[in-house]
């Protein structure tokens, strides 16, 4: 029987969850039940101020550990301190792609949940603390991501909300279409329980919305913007280029994976400056190109 029908989604994709299939996760959520894990390839910069950032935090606002995974970063990632003020790990997954690091982290905590971040976002001081409550009935957990900078990349970004999942309507109201790993909090139990990360999507699109999707078989996931984390986007028109290329590998993956359609379609920039169409219309053609090349993969 089903318990919760999607009545509209973005991904137009409609779980299939039962009574029999729900899992309870844990009722509780607190600062020390929480672990972050990070998966890096070559962003020694990005972990030094992440980690710098997260000790400045008060005692409250920080989680009970930090988990660098290192993919075959080239050289190899290291700690640069040996004085921080939690317990910080640093792994290594020689299997490629954040979906293979981020398992690796899953399996390494011990924790009842596990805040995905990325290597290129800030913690701030509600990154953690805004998670926390005494009566919680969710899987996961979409938080706040909002963009650092001001330049002309990061702005489209901002406008363009690329870094937000959708809003899914519901019998039961409104939830993420998914989730996005530059900042979401998982119940680790479940997350196991479906098998973590698909490891086929080996690049870094598709593979959070994937476990979301199959997160919701098992139960339901919401908002939680009282969480933020900031994103820098300092990889430059190429940088642009390259997650867009990623992205429409990631939409076919995935359309083939659930029989869905998501062959990009045109997008129009929130702002309308000339700049901004460029980008829009670049964003949707590189989409666009790697979605039908990359059919079947």
């Amino acid at each position: 029987m089903t318990v919760a029908t999607v009545l509209r989604s973005t991904l137009g994709y409609t779980p299939r969850l039962s009574k029999e299939k729900l899992f309870q996760p844990p009722k509780i959520i607190r600062d020390d039940l929480i672990s972050i894990v990070v998966p890096v390839k070559n962003n020694q910069p990005g972990i030094d101020l992440f980690l710098n950032r997260i000790s400045r935090l008060e005692p409250s606002q920080r989680p009970a550990e930090v988990i660098i995974v290192d993919n075959n970063s080239m050289p190899p990632l290291k700690l640069l301190r040996n004085d921080y003020p939690l317990p910080i790990r640093l792994l290594r997954c020689v299997t490629p792609g954040p979906a293979a690091a981020r398992n690796k982290g899953l399996m390494a905590c011990s924790l009842p949940w596990v805040l995905f971040t990325d290597s290129d976002c800030i913690p701030t001081q509600t990154l953690v603390s805004g998670y926390c409550r005494d009566s919680n009935s969710l899987l996961a957990y979409a938080g706040n991501i909002a963009v650092m900078e001001n330049d002309w990349l990061s702005t489209y970004y901002r406008d363009q909300k690329t870094l937000l999942p959708p809003i899914a309507k519901t019998v039961l109201g409104q939830r993420p279409d998914y989730l996005v790993t530059a900042n979401c909090l998982v119940s680790r139990e479940a997350a196991l329980s479906i098998g973590g990360f698909d490891e086929h999507f080996n690049l870094a699109g598709g593979e959070d919305i994937d476990l979301a999707l199959r997160l919701l078989e098992i139960g339901e996931i919401g908002f939680c913007l009282n969480s933020v984390a900031k994103h820098r986007f300092n990889d430059g028109y190429w940088g642009f280029v390259r997650r867009f290329r990623r992205y429409g590998i990631g939409n076919r993956r995935l359309a083939d994976k659930f029989g869905l359609e998501l062959k990009p379609r045109p997008f129009v920039p929130v702002s309308g400056k000339p700049l901004h169409w460029v980008l829009a219309i670049t964003q949707w053609i590189v989409m666009a190109w790697h979605y039908h090349r990359s059919a079947n993969l």
